[in-house]
């Protein structure tokens, strides 16, 4: 008898690989996964096979070098046709179905047929039993909104060992093709609870057991830290940012806070030699929760928690660390009409930058440099920072180690911050266009950076008076702020929503005010800008 699968993942392949053994093909096992599993055609025969997207992108550069990807691409084939998704082209279907070893028209299964509908099915016999392993979300979405303990176990069972990427994915995908009778808004606050206790759990969520005891002895007698401990600490530190990229500010501040009192405890009694990386993630934790503060739109408290980070990154003389601090601190003052504050953090973060030899922290200390001149009105100040940064980032080699904070800056962000430059500036053609190259290479499991390129797309439309565009872009933003219900996102669909009012009685936007009802999403803008 097959072990029981500890995991999603490991119940897919083991689903597969019977069917497999029992003689059928791989298009066939991938048909059956995608129909017990709830998945789309596209996704379907990776999982049969076990694959990461990672992986798959590594067996395609392998086949096909002169035209690498990354598993971003595979993310976006994979979540098409929903808007956060890219189509994939016919070149490229042909490729993944090489790949996959199927047809290319088993990658568009579960695209609909526009023929003559079939006939209705007969009913099933009374008594027949749904399917083993029918998708957990179907059956969450079928009972009353409570999250069990029993659901909550489940969960924790199944997103064991899951990427985080793989499982945002998972779930933007499911916002997507939801049913609109559903009342998503809470059910997803149900789901991001789950969410929580599986992928935010505090520091002792161990899988090795002799890891997990030495861990809680530390914690228990901070004088025993050791290098094994704070390097587990710094692994985890990704998960918890990526967390509020994906479930938004509200579920990643508990776990921040949380994290920042146990690393605090460990700060006093650490030997001397490892004093200087307990200060870091201790820093590390600090600027994260002024981060998702800020996105709640609490900047008090916001720079407070910024000020501490730079002390402590200035106290580990980690200079690469309060660069990305003050950059941070610039962001703030700048969302907060105080551009001439931005500006004096910016050239803070500049000088600090160039005594690293990282060119992320100088790429980045001169974004926020040109987004706090654009906002101030100093044209070629701007211009010249977007210049710098631009050159910094074509020195960022791929594969080159990076300190972990930069985990999201990359080309992608240089274009959306030239965006919004642009927009600032009141040139909305050039606007336009460095959005329109930014949106595709973003992961789009990065809900927040999506939904505010998004957001600089749409505004770029609206300048331009293309009040359909507009308004069918800030839906978009609209849909995937289900799974990040993020007061700055929230924010960006009002303030558009206000700048359309002109044309409210157009059926553009008498369409968007229906779907941001649907969302809960109709209110007052605030008066802060980005």
């Amino acid at each position: 008898m097959a072990a029981r699968p500890r995991s999603r993942r490991q119940e897919q392949v083991q689903f597969a690989t019977e069917l497999r053994a029992a003689g059928k093909t791989w298009p066939e096992a991938a048909a059956a996964v995608r129909h017990r599993y709830r998945v789309n055609a596209r996704v379907a025969p990776r999982l049969a096979r076990g694959l990461s997207q990672r992986q798959v992108a590594e067996l395609w550069n392998q086949r096909w070098p002169d035209d690498p990807k990354a598993f971003k691409n595979i993310s976006t084939w994979e979540l098409w046709p929903a808007s956060t998704g890219h189509a994939p082209s016919l070149d490229t279907l042909d490729r993944l179905a090489q790949l996959y070893e199927c047809s290319v028209a088993d990658l568009l299964a579960d695209l609909p047929n526009h023929g003559h509908p079939p006939p209705h099915p007969s009913p099933a016999p009374a008594g027949t039993a749904p399917a083993v392993g029918a998708d957990l979300l179907d059956g969450l979405a079928a009972e009353p909104l409570l999250l069990t303990p029993q659901l909550a176990g489940t969960l924790v069972h199944r997103l064991h060992d899951v990427r985080f990427e793989e499982l945002a994915q998972a779930l933007i995908m499911w916002v997507q093709q939801a049913n609109p009778g559903l009342n998503r808004r809470e059910l997803l606050l149900k789901i991001s609870t789950a969410l929580t206790v599986a992928a935010a759990a505090p520091l002792l969520d161990i899988a090795d057991a002799d890891e997990r005891d030495r861990v809680a002895a530390v914690v228990d007698d901070p004088s025993r830290l050791d290098l094994a401990t704070i390097s587990h600490a710094e692994r985890v530190l990704q998960h918890y940012r990526r967390q509020g990229d994906v479930l938004g500010p509200q579920i990643a501040l508990q776990t921040a806070l949380a994290q920042r009192q146990v690393i605090a405890d460990l700060v006093a009694s650490a030997p001397e030699e490892l004093r200087p990386r307990v200060l870091t993630v201790y820093a590390e934790l600090s600027q994260m929760v002024g981060w998702q503060l800020y996105n709640l739109g609490d900047y008090r408290a916001a720079q407070y928690y910024y000020d501490d980070a730079r002390t402590a990154a200035h106290d580990a003389e980690n200079t690469e660390l309060v660069t990305y601090v003050l950059c941070t601190m610039s962001q703030l003052a700048t969302w907060q009409n105080k551009p001439r504050v931005g500006i004096d953090h910016a050239i803070a973060a500049q000088a600090w930058a160039a005594q690293t030899d990282s060119p992320a922290a100088l790429g980045y200390a001169a974004d926020v440099a040109a987004r706090a001149f654009a906002a101030a009105q100093q044209h070629d100040k701007a211009h010249r920072a977007l210049e710098q940064e631009h050159a910094a980032v074509r020195d960022m080699a791929a594969g080159t180690p990076r300190a972990s904070w930069w985990y999201f800056y990359d080309e992608s962000f240089y274009w959306g911050t030239s965006a919004e430059c642009a927009l600032v500036l009141d040139t909305p053609e050039k606007a336009l266009a460095a959005a329109r190259t930014s949106l595709p290479m973003i992961d789009p499991t990065n809900v927040h950076n999506y939904a505010h390129t998004l957001a600089l797309q749409s505004q770029a439309h609206l300048q331009q008076g293309d009040i359909a565009e507009a308004s069918t872009i800030v839906g978009d933003i609209a849909r995937i702020s289900g799974v990040n219900r993020s007061p700055r996102i929230t924010q960006r669909i009002a303030d558009l929503r206000t700048a359309l009012t002109p044309w409210q009685r157009s059926r553009a936007v008498r369409t968007l005010d229906d779907l941001l009802a649907h969302y809960r999403l109709t209110g007052s803008s605030s008066t802060n800008k980005s």
